[in-house]
C-alpha cells in the first residue's frame, strides 16, 4: 500500500529518516526519477541512509507506473518520492491516478522562480506541474517541515497572486 506521496528535491535525507519513515511506518521507499533511478551512486547513498528494514528502490516513470499499481496492492507499506513535480505530472500524464495527497516538500529558489513560502520555491514550469496535477483531481498540499500548517496549491497560487 502507499502511504504517502512527497515531492522532495533532496529526496532521502534526515527528515526522511527521522520524521517521515516514523510518521508513516513503511517497509520501502520508492523514488520515481529518471535521473536517480538509473544512478548507481545515488540510488547506494540514498539506501545508506535509511534504517536497513527499509528497502529503497528507484523507477524511472515508465515503470514507475506499473510499480506503483503493484505497490497499492502490495500488503508492504510505501512511501512515495519524487524529487521535482515534473516527475509526478509525468506519472498523472500517463494515466496513472494519485490514491492521495500529493505534498511538497523543500523547493530550491531558481533564479526564474518565485518565493512561494519557506523552503519552497518554485518556477513557471513546476508551478504548471502542480496546476496540471490539480486539475487531474491531485490534492496539492505543500508542508515543507511537516509543522506547517496544511496549504494547498490553489490557496498558495492565491496569496502570490496578492503579493
Amino acid at each position: 500500500m502507499v502511504l504517502h506521496y512527497r515531492v522532495d528535491e533532496r529526496v532521502i535525507h534526515g527528515q526522511t529518516t527521522t520524521r517521515i519513515t516514523k510518521e508513516f511506518v513503511c517497509n520501502g521507499i520508492i523514488i520515481v526519477d529518471d535521473e536517480i533511478s538509473q544512478n548507481k551512486f545515488m540510488m547506494q547513498l540514498f539506501k545508506q541512509t535509511v534504517p536497513g528494514d527499509i528497502r529503497v528502490i528507484g523507477f524511472d516513470v515508465e515503470k514507475a507506473l506499473v510499480k506503483l499499481e503493484e505497490a497499492e496492492k502490495s500488503d508492504k507499506n510505501y512511501i512515495v518520492i519524487f524529487k521535482k513535480p515534473a516527475a509526478a505530472r509525468a506519472l498523472a500524464e500517463k494515466g496513472y491516478r494519485f490514491k492521495d495527497t500529493l505534498f511538497i516538500g523543500p523547493q530550491n529558489l531558481k533564479e526564474d522562480g518565485t518565493f512561494v513560502m519557506k523552503m519552497i520555491g518554485l518556477n513557471p514550469s513546476e508551478m504548471a506541474d502542480l496546476d496540471y496535477l490539480e486539475e487531474q483531481g491531485v490534492k496539492v498540499i505543500l508542508n515543507p517541515m511537516f509543522d506547517t500548517p496544511d496549504l494547498t496549491w490553489s490557496e498558495a497560487k492565491k496569496k502570490i497572486e496578492h503579493s
